[in-house]
C-alpha cells in the first residue's frame, strides 16, 4: 500500500525553511483548509488523526527551490 505525501505551499522558497518557518507554514495551511495540526515531534506533525514525517529540503524538479513535504509514517 503506498503512503500519502504532499508538499505544503512554501513561499519563501529561495530560503532553507527552519523548523520554526516549517511549523508556521504547516500551522497556516491547516487552519486556512480547516484541519486540525499538532506536532508531536521536531520533524512530526498530526493532521486529522494521521502522522507525517516532516521533509524540509529541494523540492523535486525545482531548479533549487527549496519546500516542505509531509509523508504520512
Amino acid at each position: 500500500m503506498f503512503k500519502k505525501a504532499f508538499w505544503v505551499p512554501y513561499k519563501e522558497s529561495t530560503e532553507y525553511p527552519t523548523m520554526v518557518k516549517a511549523m508556521q507554514t504547516i500551522s497556516e495551511y491547516c487552519e486556512k483548509n480547516g484541519d486540525s495540526c499538532i506536532f508531536t515531534g521536531d520533524d512530526e506533525v498530526e493532521i486529522n488523526g494521521k502522522v507525517y514525517e516532516i521533509y524540509r529540503g529541494y523540492e523535486d524538479g525545482s531548479r533549487g527551490n527549496y519546500g516542505i513535504k509531509l509523508k504520512e509514517k
